[in-house]
C-alpha cells in the first residue's frame, strides 16, 4: 500500500520530518516498510503561467505555440499537448505550470530550445514531467486562483514521501492513512488529530429511496445518502496530487472523493447515478442467469454466490468489487447515491478471485472493513461532494443495520503477560500505557500478581481476540528487544516433543534424497479397498484389516475425499504415478501425517468412536538407480531397506528387526517385512502388491516403507555429531553355511550378542542359494566383521583373537558349518 507522509501529517503534525526514521518506526512496530520514494524533490525554478491564447505551429500539425503571461512576462511556448485549455469570454483565467530556462526538473536542467525552427522558452508541464506520476496524458492545469508568476512547487507542495508498506491480512484496519497514524499515534505518543465533518445543510426535494437487505449475513450495515444539483468537474489539484502520490488516477470529482475517502479513512464506497436506477434498492444475492457488465466495459455472468446491488431491473453492482457501467457517474450526472457498506468478507474475496477483479476495494472487504466506521466515512465523503461538486444532500440519509454486535472485552493478566513476554520482571504498567494508546477504554482490575487489565476492544481491532493478541500488541510498540535473553536450559530427561520427531524425520529423509509430498487426510473408498487387494477376496485378518474400513466423512468434498485415511501409500502412489506420467523415472517420496484407523471393537457405522489418530511417516521408492556408465539397475528391496535404517538411526536409539511377514494386504508376500524397535512393532516394509499397484494405477515395481511416530521408542537425547576415529580399522569376513529359515536379521544379533568390545560394525557381503552349489535347506552367507580399539592401531593377533570370540559365539548360536 502506498503512504503519503503529507498526508500523515494531516494526522499528526508532530510526525518527524526525516522520512527514513518515519519509515523505520513503521517497520519496528510491525508494517514493514518496503521501500519510499520522494516525488517532486529537487524541482525549482517553476512558474505558474496564464494562457492567453495559442495558434497552431507553422511547420508540425501536432503542435501548438501557446501565448503565455507570468507576472509581468509574456512568452510564446511551443507545445504538444492536446488539452492545453484556451481561454473564455467571462470564464476564469486558465493556469499552467511553465518551465522557463534555468527551471530544475527531475533529471535535467531546462534550457531554451528550437522545435521546428520556432525557439520556446522551456515547456509546459505534465505531471510526469514533475515526477508527480509516472505517467499522464496531457499538462498539469492548475487552478485559476494560482498567482500568476507564482512558484507552484512550493504554492500546492509538490514535494511527498511515498511509503510502500507491506500490511499483513490481519490487520485491514491498517490499510488506510488514518489507520498507520493510529498506530503511529501510540508509537509517538502524539494526539491523533481526526478530519471533522460538519453537518450538512440539507433540503433536496428527490423523493425517497427505498432499501433493502435481503441477506444481512452478506451485508451487515449499509447506509445511503442522496445528493441534487452535482457537478461533474475535474478535482482540484491538492486532492489530485495526493491520489497521484497513492498510485490513483484522478477521474472526476465524485469518483475522486470515493477513492479519496477510501485511502484517507480505508473505507470503500461507491456513488451511483440516482438518474440511472430504477425502483427499489436491495443488497441481495445474484440469481441463476443473470449478468452485469462491469465499469472496465467486460460483461460478466454472475453466479448465486455473488452479493450484487440491484433495482427494480437487475443487479447495478458487484458489491464490493467494481460497479456496473449502466449507473456510472459520467458528464451528465446532477443527482447521486452515495453508497457506504460492509460485505461478506469470504463472499467478496471468491467472487473477486473468480472474475480475476482485484481492486482496492475489494482489497480491504476481503481482509474486513470496520462497520462502526460508516457514519464516519459517509459524512467525510458528504462533506467532500458538497464542497467540490456544489451537491446538496438529501434530507433523508438510509442506515440499515439488522443486528449491530456488541462491545467485545478483552482482558490481559500479569502472569500471561510475563509468561508470554518472557520477561517474569514486566509489570502491567507500561502494558497499560500502551495499550490505552492503542485501544483507548482500559482498566486495571485486582492487585499484585493477581492483577489484570480489562479493556474494549475497538470495532476496528476484530484481530485482538485472546490475551496472546494483547501481549503481541504491547511487545510490538515496547519493542521486541526489550525482552531480556534468558538462557533455556534444556533437560535431557524431560519428554521429547512428538512434533520434533516427526521434523526430525523430514530432515533425515531429505537428506537422504528423497522430497517431500503433503496430500490430503481424505481418500476415496476405492483407494482403502486397493489396500486390500492383494487378499484376492479373503477377508484380512489382525489389526491391518482395517486398512480398508477407513472412517466415513460426514460433509466429503467430493466422492474421492469420503473417507479418512488409513495408510499413507495412496497419497504417495497418487503422487508418483503423476510424475511418472511426466518422464520423472526414479520416483523418491516421503510424506509425515496422520492416519486414522479403526480399533477393535468395531465403531457404528458413520460414528467416530472406536477410531484413533496416529502420526506415520511413509517413503515409496521406484525406478532406476543413478548408474554412471549405463543405466543404474531399478530400485529393490535393500533400497528401501536401507531408507527405514537411514530414517531409524535418526530417530530412535535401539536398533530394529526385521521379520518375515507374509499378511499385510497391499504388500508382497514374498517380499514383505515387520519391523520392530526394543521387541514392539513400529512399521512396515516392503514391496507394493502388484494388484494393489493395480488398482491404484501405479504401473511400475514400487517398494514402500510405513512408521508409526508414536510407537517409536523417542531419544531423550537428540544425536550428537561424534569425531572421525583416530585410529584405524581391520576387517575380517567370515562364510560359513546354515539353515535357509535363519534369518540375516537373527545372524547379526548373534554376531552382536559375543559383545566384543572390538567389534564396531557387521554387514552382509552375499546371501548365496544356487541349488547347484548350496546343500539342501542351506544357504550360503558372507559377513564382513569390522574391528577397532579408540585408543591404538590394532595389531593382526589381537584382531584374531577377538574375531574368534566373535565366531564361537556364532557356532554356539545355529548349526553352522563355516567355508
Amino acid at each position: 500500500m502506498k503512504v503519503s507522509s503529507n498526508w500523515l501529517r494531516d494526522f499528526l503534525p508532530g510526525l518527524p520530518r526525516d522520512p527514513s526514521q518515519v519509515a523505520a518506526d513503521l517497520t519496528r512496530i510491525g508494517f514493514e516498510v518496503e521501500g519510499q520514494a520522494t516525488i517532486g524533490r529537487g524541482v525549482s525554478g517553476l512558474r505558474v503561467g496564464e494562457v492567453l491564447g495559442a495558434r497552431p505551429h507553422p511547420k508540425a500539425d501536432k503542435l501548438r505555440i501557446v501565448r503565455l503571461r507570468s507576472g509581468a512576462q509574456e512568452e510564446d511556448v511551443v507545445c504538444g499537448a492536446a488539452n492545453v485549455p484556451l481561454p473564455e469570454a467571462g470564464a476564469p483565467s486558465v493556469k499552467v505550470c511553465w518551465a522557463p530556462p534555468g527551471a530544475v526538473l527531475p533529471g535535467f536542467t531546462m534550457v531554451a530550445k528550437e522545435i521546428r525552427g520556432v525557439m520556446s522558452p522551456g515547456m509546459l508541464c505534465s505531471e510526469e514531467e514533475l515526477g508527480l506520476a509516472e505517467r499522464a496524458e496531457g499538462i498539469l492545469v492548475l487552478p485559476a486562483d494560482a498567482p500568476s508568476g507564482a512558484d507552484p512547487a512550493a504554492l500546492y507542495g509538490f514535494e511527498d514521501t511515498v511509503f510502500e508498506v507491506n500490511v499483513t491480512p490481519n490487520r485491514a484496519d491498517a490499510l488506510s492513512h488514518l489507520g498507520l497514524a493510529r498506530e503511529l499515534a501510540a508509537a509517538y505518543g502524539m494526539p491523533l488529530t481526526i478530519p471533522t465533518s460538519p453537518p450538512l445543510a440539507s433540503g433536496s426535494s428527490l423523493p425517497a429511496v427505498e432499501l433493502t437487505i435481503e441477506d444481512p449475513r452478506s451485508c451487515s450495515r449499509y447506509q445511503a445518502r442522496v445528493f441534487s444539483g452535482v457537478r461533474v468537474t475535474p478535482s482540484p489539484l491538492p486532492l489530485r496530487l495526493r491520489l497521484m502520490a497513492c498510485g490513483m488516477r484522478s477521474l472526476t470529482n465524485l469518483v475522486d472523493v470515493t477513492n479519496y475517502v477510501l485511502l484517507e479513512l480505508g473505507h470503500p464506497m461507491h456513488a451511483f447515478d440516482l438518474d440511472k436506477l430504477e425502483g427499489a434498492i436491495s443488497v441481495r444475492k445474484a440469481r441463476a442467469g443473470e449478468r452485469l457488465e462491469t465499469l472496465d466495459g467486460v460483461d460478466r455472468a454472475l453466479e448465486p454466490g455473488d452479493i450484487v446491488i440491484a433495482d427494480a431491473r437487475g443487479p447495478v453492482a458487484l458489491a464490493g468489487v467494481m460497479g456496473g457501467a449502466a449507473t456510472e457517474i459520467s458528464e451528465t450526472t446532477r443527482n447521486v447515491l452515495l453508497e457506504t457498506a460492509t460485505f461478506d468478507p469470504v463472499m467478496v474475496r471468491r467472487t473477486a478471485k473468480r472474475l480475476a477483479l482485484h481492486s482496492e476495494s475489494s482489497h480491504r472487504f476481503e481482509r474486513g472493513v470496520d462497520a462502526e466506521g460508516i457514519p464516519r466515512a459517509a459524512a467525510r465523503a458528504a462533506a467532500l461532494i458538497c464542497d467540490l461538486a456544489g451537491g446538496q444532500q438529501s434530507d433523508q440519509v438510509i442506515d440499515r443495520y439488522p443486528a449491530p454486535p456488541e462491545k467485545r472485552r478483552a482482558f490481559l493478566s500479569l502472569a500471561t503477560l510475563r509468561r508470554l513476554s518472557g520477561d517474569p520482571g514486566r509489570s502491567l504498567d507500561q502494558a497499560e500505557a500502551t495499550l490505552s494508546r492503542l485501544c483507548g477504554d482500559t482498566q486495571r482490575v485486582g492487585q499484585g500478581d493477581a492483577a489484570r487489565l480489562e479493556l474494549t476492544v475497538p470495532s476496528y481491532r476484530p484481530d485482538l481476540t485472546m490475551e496472546a493478541d494483547l501481549v503481541e500488541e504491547v511487545l510490538r510498540h515496547e519493542g521486541y528487544e526489550t525482552v531480556s535473553a534468558r538462557r533455556v536450559i534444556y533437560n535431557a530427561k524431560s519428554e521429547v516433543n512428538p512434533e520434533r520427531l516427526a521434523d526430525r524425520a523430514r530432515r533425515t529423509l531429505l537428506g537422504a534424497g528423497l522430497h517431500e509430498i503433503v496430500s490430503y487426510g481424505f481418500v476415496s473408498a476405492a483407494h482403502l479397498a486397493a489396500l486390500g487387494a492383494g487378499n484376492q477376496g479373503q477377508e484380512v485378518s489382525g489389526g491391518l484389516g482395517h486398512l480398508v474400513e477407513g472412517l466415513k466423512v460426514a460433509n466429503p468434498l467430493s466422492a474421492e475425499h469420503e473417507r479418512m485415511r488409513t495408510s499413507l501409500l495412496p497419497g504417495l502412489a497418487e503422487v508418483a504415478k503423476r510424475n511418472l506420467a511426466r518422464g520423472v523415472e526414479a520416483v523418491r517420496l516421503f510424506e509425515v501425517g496422520p492416519v486414522v484407523r479403526r480399533k477393535s471393537p468395531p465403531a457404528p457405522e458413520g460414528g467416530s468412536e472406536g477410531f484413533e489418530q496416529r502420526r506415520h511417516v511413509a517413503a515409496l521408492l521406484c525406478g532406476p538407480l543413478t548408474g554412471w556408465l549405463k543405466p543404474g539397475a531399478l530400485v529393490d528391496f535393500f533400497d528401501a531397506k536401507r531408507v527405514l535404517e537411514t530414517l531409524l538411526h535418526g530417530l530412535v536409539p535401539s536398533q530394529a528387526s526385521y521379520f518375515p511377514d507374509a499378511e499385510v494386504p497391499f504388500l508382497h508376500p514374498g517380499v514383505a517385512a515387520r519391523v520392530e524397535v526394543e521387541g514392539k512393532g513400529v512399521g512396515l516394509l516392503g514391496e507394493v502388491h502388484p494388484l494393489t499397484r493395480k488398482a491404484l494405477h501405479l504401473e511400475t515395481p514400487a517398494y514402500f516403507v510405513e512408521l508409526d511416530l508414536d510407537c517409536l521408542p523417542i531419544a531423550a537425547v537428540a544425536p550428537r555429531p561424534t569425531a572421525p576415529p583416530r585410529f584405524p580399522a581391520t576387517t575380517r569376513d567370515v562364510s560359513f553355511w546354515v539353515d535357509i529359515i535363519v534369518t540375516a536379521g537373527l545372524q547379526a544379533q548373534a554376531l552382536r550378542a559375543a559383545a566384543e568390545p572390538l567389534l564396531r560394525e557387521v554387514a552382509v557381503l552375499e546371501d548365496f542359494r544356487d541349488e547347484r552349489y548350496v546343500p539342501t535347506g542351506k544357504k550360503g552367507m558372507l559377513w564382513t566383521l569390522t574391528y577397532r580399539a579408540d585408543d591404538r592401531t590394532l595389531t593382526d593377533p589381537e584382531v584374531d583373537a577377538a574375531h574368534a570370540r566373535v565366531l564361537e559365539v556364532l557356532k554356539a548360536s545355529f548349526s553352522l558349518e563355516i567355508r
